[in-house]
């Protein structure tokens, strides 16, 4: 903000002097030296740079409102704005309004003696309110009168607006000519994210009628008028939070002592023999240690379970929020409860459910088994879990698991670094301030980070985060604090971050794409899921698994899958994995007539890359050469296999992807133990026996 000296009129600082006479003649002289170099300014006859006598935020402002195509010496009424639409802003800016007419009031009374008036603008330069308006009005100063330089020119309002700072016009500092006489001294009014409310200006027919005290007259009154807004918001703000919600909210002063408290909570702690509010949370809270962790932390504290006194009824802590003010400094807690059996697992701050946990996932594979043993013991700790593997193998289902078995009371919050573009990833992650760029949203936004704490954050893909970015990370993971774009204070977070891969992240630290010291802090533990090509009997139980989901899911009777499709379908190498193989499925019960699966009904690129037409193991066992070429027509004639070769084959590539177990490999065919253990003696194969 300028100097008060800088924001007042020159004109009305010469008033001050002594000598009133011979000050007076030099203000005419400067008066009319002011006129003539608009004009010639308007005119282009001297450039901005050459106009020396007002400052040049006003010539800015005179060639805006030339630009606009306003003429100085015409001067035409400011619009007015229509009765429903004016009436509707009205019940928006009602805080405003509401929290300004006292001080206006102090104002009228305090200005009764001097003719002048004082008016209040919203942020765009509407008239809300006019008060103590003497004299004919000749400008027609009214509530809802659109005063702004592309209205009626150059006013102080205007400027005041424009800059976000006070300031103060006399006479031919105006545009128009018909305020060559008043002055006018304004200054804004804010909210509490530093947005621009309103204005509060001043003003007077007769510029020797005010001084530079009118000016700080104007901030003085501004800045009660804004503290007396943001306290009346943040009063409305708080009452919504606490009766717009069905958890119970009570808030604690930095002793503990209960200051407020919503209806959910009253009706919690009804049985108490004591009002709720003034109560220590000592006397009505069973947890010792509870109430000592309130205390001595000042990092929220999430999902501790607590008991009431006096009852057997148990609570669950949803959060336990430090109040800060603006010195950063502890002036009270929040704490959200809300019964344990309302606690949902799979909870997001998003709106996302996570639905996947070790039960649920398909596989019985050993490579499966191995992993889903590995994972479950990592969940155990708080360490960050680094997840590597091809696109489609399922690293977000692991992820997930991972997060219901350690967090399962927490947001999951999910971030594609890939999918965000990377002028947006920042602020995405680390949200932002009202106002920290163009285009926000004027009430700023928690960024990822910020909504997973008490949570997982799972960053897929994590090899495309911007290097610049990956420094940042770093840092958060190591204070566990972020601060919003825009922002100057720093917000304590408690998340368990999973992080996924399709890529080699050593080999991009080798080239200098990814952080050697963010890989090791973000991989303390690793998991790498194998494609789906070598995880055996998973195959064929996710095809299982699939049919049942889809078929449900639309309704239909589960459909067979046809030996012939599903030898297609194991001998296919899934470059897509399992979101290949789902899709698959998906089209295969979407095509299927009969309730049963052929080669016909699978995708075209799967059947095309077969290799040869065979028919998988349990009918080429029981089906003659001419039945096999009655079921695939033509091109069963251009087989090279034998019968025998081709059961063999389908034998092998069972046991393959079995890891050559007979009892995996005997379900994938649909045979018995032992009708298979005589094939595989027949064609000299060496299966293992251990299962």
């Amino acid at each position: 903000m300028q100097p008060l000296e800088y924001l007042i009129s020159p004109i009305i600082q010469n008033l001050n002097n002594i000598n009133a006479q011979r000050i007076n003649a030099e203000n005419n002289i400067l008066i009319e030296n002011i006129k003539q170099q608009k004009m010639d300014l308007l005119q282009k006859k001297i450039t901005p740079a050459q106009v020396s006598l007002v400052r040049p935020e006003i010539v800015e402002s005179w060639i805006r409102s030339s630009e606009n195509g306003l003429d100085p010496l015409v001067y035409s009424n400011p619009p007015l704005m229509d009765a429903v639409s004016f009436e509707n802003r009205i019940k928006e800016k009602n805080f405003l309004i509401q929290a300004a007419s006292p001080y206006i009031s102090q104002l009228e009374n305090m200005l009764s003696l001097i003719e002048s008036y004082i008016f209040l603008s919203d942020e765009n330069g509407l008239i809300l309110r006019v008060v103590h308006a003497l004299g004919k009005n000749k400008f027609r100063i009214s509530p809802g009168t659109i005063w702004t330089a592309e209205t009626i020119g150059t006013c102080a309002h205007d400027l005041c607006i424009h800059f976000r700072t006070p300031i103060q016009l006399c006479g031919p500092e105006h545009f128009c000519r018909i305020f060559n006489n008043i002055s006018a001294s304004s200054a804004p009014i804010f909210d509490a994210n530093s947005n621009l409310e309103g204005t509060l200006t001043i003003c007077s027919p007769r510029f020797d009628r005010q001084n530079p005290y009118s000016l700080g007259l104007a901030v003085i009154m501004a800045e009660t008028i804004q503290k007396e807004f943001q306290l009346s918001v943040n009063k409305e703000l708080f009452h919504i939070a606490l009766t717009g919600t069905e958890d119970a909210m009570i808030m604690l002063n930095e002793c503990g002592v209960i200051t407020k408290a919503n209806e959910a909570a009253d009706a919690i702690f009804k049985h108490l023999p004591q009002e709720l509010v003034g109560s220590q949370i000592s006397d009505i809270i069973e947890n010792k240690p509870f109430v000592q962790s309130i205390f001595e932390t000042e990092k929220p504290s999430i999902n501790t379970n607590i008991s009431i006194k006096k009852t057997k009824q148990k609570l669950f802590s949803g959060l336990i929020q430090p109040i800060k003010n603006y010195n950063n400094n502890n002036i009270g807690y929040l704490i959200t409860l809300k019964p344990v059996n309302q606690t949902l697992k799979g909870y997001s701050g998003n709106g996302f459910t996570t639905r996947f946990t070790f039960e649920n996932i398909v596989g019985t594979s050993p490579q499966s088994l191995k992993l889903k043993s590995l994972a479950k013991r990592f969940a155990r700790y708080n360490f960050n879990v680094l997840i590597q593997g091809e696109s489609g193998t399922g690293k977000e289902v692991f992820a997930q698991a991972i997060h219901n078995e350690s967090r399962p009371d927490g947001p999951f919050i999910a971030v594609n670094c890939a999918a965000i573009p990377k002028n947006l990833i920042e602020s995405e992650l680390f949200g932002y301030e009202p106002g920290a760029f163009t285009g926000a949203e004027r009430i700023g936004k928690p960024g990822k980070i910020e909504q997973a704490s008490g949570g997982t954050l799972f960053l897929d893909e994590i090899g495309d985060m911007p290097v610049a970015l990956q420094a940042v990370l770093l840092r958060v993971l190591e204070d566990k604090m972020i601060m919003r774009l825009g922002g100057t204070r720093y917000i304590p977070v408690d998340f368990r971050l999973v992080a996924a891969s399709n890529k080699n992240l050593l080999e991009l630290v080798k080239k200098e794409l990814f952080r050697e010291d963010l890989y090791y802090r973000i991989s303390v533990f690793k998991l790498n899921i194998p494609p789906l090509r070598e995880r055996g009997s998973d195959v064929v139980q996710l095809m299982d698994h699939f049919i049942t989901t889809y078929s449900n899911a639309e309704s239909i009777d589960k459909p067979i899958l046809s030996n012939a499709a599903k030898y297609i379908l194991l001998q296919y190498n899934w470059p897509g994995n399992i979101r290949q193989l789902s899709n698959a499925i998906s089209y295969a019960v979407c095509m299927n007539t009969d309730g049963i699966i052929y080669p016909e009904h699978l995708p075209d690129e799967i059947v095309n890359a077969s290799p040869t037409p065979v028919l998988p193991a349990k009918e080429v066992i029981e089906t003659t050469v001419e039945e096999i070429e009655s079921i695939t027509g033509n091109e069963a004639l251009t087989v090279n296999l034998s019968v025998k070769e081709m059961e063999k084959e389908v034998i092998k590539k069972a046991l393959d992807n079995s890891n050559n177990h007979v009892r995996y490999a005997a379900k994938i065919l649909g045979l018995s133990k032992s009708t298979l253990y005589r094939k595989i003696k027949q064609y000299g194969l060496q299966p293992n026996d251990e299962l």
